[in-house]
């Protein structure tokens, strides 16, 4: 079905570029190069009520959906900048899991401090020996009296550094082949860094992000039960709730990755002459960059598609899986595209189109792999024998 836009969802699209336009290249680039996260920025977000989007109003948020946090994604990314990133962690996995799954107390204590900026999240989930295979994590968590005792180790885990809560993954029962999904548990993990029980140790990645990448070492780690998110052994049908979200929200980011490549490109396509006119009157300039163009605004289709769905309740893993697929490429090439039309300008800082393409490249692998997501498709959606 068609997904169509109101009004309401123009002035968003026209709000939220208005406050990305205020972050240049060189606010982004001064947080990356120092590893700092862009608080000026995120409290913007939080004053104009972008971060309680799809939060209820009850809670001091604006009452909307997916569709809505999907447009605001899209568009910071667009913007420039990591705006699109930074939304996926505290928003998604702590705004709306909370909200699905919280206890009223834990709704009221942590959705209007999402709402206002004063508190963001982390998520503690992949593993070294896990990887994809989510339910095979080793990290346990043993009940001991009303308290749990957690031992295991994370990998590749964003902003543990800035993060007031950690929504960490663990297993309460052993792994029963005939119900997998059973035995994991969701705990809400205050200042992790702080925590004597966590080491951390940061990860050499080459991805321009403000975010550090860590190893989490978690030994003997005492959380109440009264953390549980959800109930005790339900984790992970709880997450893989939150999953179809995250998917939406990196197919945004990744949209308006690839969009603000296009764009970039077409503005140097205009300016940039060669032969006594503009490189962009040359169709080989030209068809490269309309062609990427339509596909994004393809991928978008299915992207938005996904969102009205979740929104309505109904099941929606077609569409997320696809978005997440076809915005990934479709982005990458986008990048790639405007790399090329940049010539060595493109392997420039000032340029910005290679940071876009390193960032656009990730979101092939991350949140879930493509492979994944396309295994997804052919098993659940195509009737094809399960092949991992």
């Amino acid at each position: 079905m068609p997904v169509s836009e109101t009004e309401v969802h123009d002035l968003i699209r026209r709000s939220v570029r208005e406050l990305a336009a205020e972050y240049d290249a060189d606010y982004w680039r001064e947080h990356i190069d120092q590893k700092r996260f862009p608080g000026s920025y995120w409290q913007d977000l939080a004053d104009n009520g972008w971060l309680g989007v799809a939060i209820d109003e009850e809670y001091g948020g604006e009452g909307m959906g997916m569709h809505e946090m999907t447009i605001v994604i899209e568009e910071l990314s667009r913007a420039g900048g990591q705006g699109g990133i930074i939304f996926i962690l505290t928003p998604v996995f702590g705004g709306i899991s909370i909200q699905r799954h919280g206890t009223d107390v834990q709704k009221r204590e942590y959705l209007p401090e999402i709402v206002d900026g004063n508190c963001r999240f982390c998520m503690g989930l992949t593993e070294p020996n896990a990887g994809t295979n989510t339910l095979s994590i080793e990290t346990t968590a043993e009940r001991d009296g009303d308290e749990f005792v957690i031992h295991g180790e994370k990998t590749f885990i964003s902003s543990v550094e800035t993060a007031d809560e950690m929504l960490l993954v663990a297993r309460t029962s052993e792994l029963d082949p005939s119900d997998p999904t059973r035995g994991g548990t969701l705990f809400l993990v205050s200042d992790p860094a702080e925590r004597d029980a966590i080491s951390l140790s940061t990860l050499d990645t080459a991805v321009p992000w403000f975010e550090e990448q860590y190893r989490v070492n978690i030994d003997g780690l005492r959380v109440h039960e009264d953390d549980i998110l959800g109930t005790e052994d339900d984790g992970f049908r709880l997450m893989f709730d939150t999953l179809n979200t995250e998917r939406i929200a990196g197919a945004a980011s990744a949209l308006g990755d690839g969009l603000r490549a296009v764009d970039l490109a077409v503005e140097y396509a205009n300016d940039r002459e060669v032969f006594g006119q503009p490189i962009g009157a040359h169709q080989s300039v030209q068809h490269p960059l309309a062609e990427s163009y339509a596909k994004l605004l393809a991928a978008r289709q299915i992207t938005y598609s996904a969102a009205a769905k979740w929104d309505r309740g109904e099941d929606c893993s077609m569409e997320t899986n696809a978005a997440k697929l076809l915005s990934s490429q479709f982005s990458t090439e986008a990048a790639s595209q405007a790399i090329q039309t940049h010539g060595g300008n493109g392997f420039t800082k000032e340029y910005e189109v290679y940071d876009l393409w390193q960032n656009a490249r990730v979101t092939e692998t991350v949140p879930v792999s493509n492979e994944m997501a396309k295994n997804h498709i052919a098993e659940h959606h195509l009737g094809l024998p399960r092949s991992y």
